[in-house]
């Protein structure tokens, strides 16, 4: 049997056909490489030739060995989870209703129930999409979403006197929540700049300072600067890793960035913001007021809960937006510290469960995308829960998997898909194939 006949016979063993040429090419290096030792030892090249492939084994069995680790695989107690929470936010979401009533709570349960469900539909479909191809898109994703910023300021929709929104038939898009999908296009684009040095280090930025100076022209502070934290850990996960050669003072530069960040956000609203946003930036600070009715209202809620709630409101007052923006103090006046410290546990949980798929990976395009997509859960749920305790402002912020809302909850669900994907995909699609789809596609 020659080197070819060896190949076809493991390949016909492989079920999965993207990992049929990745495993084939691993073997015949194997055997190249065999083949160079038993050459050195003096023995002719047609016998080291077949002497390499007989130390390979019966290539059968070799091929049904391999057919068990390189198959796509699914991480079904992820997605138990995600179905767990799913269902947990739906019931909060329900008992806001039944207690608030339909006049305080403008909500429709049923809407938020289609959400879900093509939210669902949504993640399964990413999660058995080749997510490579995200990578190889990355900037023509990237250079798209920034274009509908630019229509949305330009002529898009408003709602309640707010810019960022998009009609799609008889719904309106929120392009708050729809740019986080940028996220995982900025890292196909981080990848596609790799070994590039000064210059591709320098086009990662530009392409990370972008939809961030977009969104501030909403404005919209918050997504803003969520936005540019996220990115400016991509680019430091990536320095450190040598993607860009020397890293020290391209490492240095992006972590006096992360860390100034947040001065220059305050100081640019200080100045240049409108007077509504300065107050609601130093309403922490000073509760006077009624433009400061939200954070009073949810700090008597705070202040006023038991370890183990009533199952009823234990404060006078409406809190708005409670299903979008106050959830968790919602959850701890109704139900009880206790209970928040459980929630806050199942959503660090969920935190931990996908950083763990996007480290783990072999494929360095998908640890870049996973760790991103990961970064906007994590900064998210960060800065609800300081919202909902009112150590921040209060400002638009969204709760993955809970707070009401079409554009955020598929959004959620699709990043989520993105996650399975790379876990899916983690055997079979090294890191050298999606260099190899790239010529394949003339890209």
């Amino acid at each position: 049997m020659d080197k070819r006949q060896f190949l076809e016979a493991v390949t016909e063993q492989i079920r999965f056909e993207k990992a049929r040429e990745m495993i084939s090419d691993e073997l015949e290096n194997h055997i190249e490489d065999q083949k160079e030792a038993f050459m050195s030892e003096g023995i002719s090249e047609t016998e080291s030739y077949q002497k390499a492939i007989e130390d390979m084994g019966d290539p059968v069995e070799v091929g049904i060995s391999l057919d068990r680790i390189h198959r796509p695989k699914m991480e079904w107690k992820m997605i138990l989870l995600v179905l767990g929470l799913s269902i947990l936010g739906l019931f909060f979401q329900y008992v806001m209703f039944k207690d608030m009533g339909s006049e305080s709570y403008p909500y429709n349960i049923n809407s938020q129930c289609v959400y879900i469900m093509i939210g669902l539909a949504v993640m399964m479909f990413f999660c058995f999409f080749d997510y490579t191809r995200i990578g190889l898109w990355g900037k023509t994703g990237a250079a798209v979403l920034l274009l509908l910023l630019l229509y949305s300021y330009f002529g898009g929709l408003s709602v309640f006197g707010q810019r960022g929104y998009l009609r799609v038939g008889g719904l309106s898009v929120s392009l708050r929540q729809l740019i986080y999908l940028y996220i995982p296009f900025y890292g196909g684009i981080l990848y596609s700049y790799k070994n590039q040095g000064r210059k591709g280090f320098t086009k990662s930025m530009v392409w990370s300072v972008l939809p961030v100076v977009l969104v501030l022209k909403l404005p919209d502070l918050s997504t803003a600067g969520s936005l540019m934290l996220i990115m400016l850990i991509q680019v430091c996960f990536i320095t450190r890793k040598g993607w860009f050669g020397e890293w020290k003072k391209k490492l240095a530069f992006v972590v006096s960035a992360v860390i100034g960040l947040p001065v220059f956000l305050v100081l640019y609203f200080v100045f240049f913001g409108a007077e509504y946003q300065k107050a609601r930036l130093f309403s922490v600070f000073n509760t006077a007021g009624d433009q400061n009715y939200q954070i009073n209202m949810a700090r008597n809620l705070i202040s006023g809960s038991k370890w183990i709630g009533e199952g009823r409101l234990n404060a006078k007052g409406f809190l708005p937006a409670a299903a979008s923006d106050y959830i968790v103090t919602y959850v701890m006046s109704y139900y009880g510290i206790l209970a928040v410290i459980v929630l806050l546990a199942v959503l660090g949980l969920f935190i931990f469960k996908t950083f763990k798929i996007s480290v783990h990976q072999k494929n360095q395009l998908g640890t870049v995308i996973g760790v991103g997509c990961s970064l906007v859960f994590m900064i998210q749920i960060v800065l609800y829960v300081m919202v909902n305790l009112t150590i921040f402002p209060s400002t638009a912020v969204f709760l993955p998997l809970f707070t009401y809302g079409g554009t955020g909850t598929i959004v959620s669900f699709a990043l989520i898909g993105i996650l399975l994907s790379i876990y899916r995909y983690q055997n079979v699609l090294p890191v050298h194939m999606v260099r190899k789809q790239k010529v394949k596609l003339g890209l």
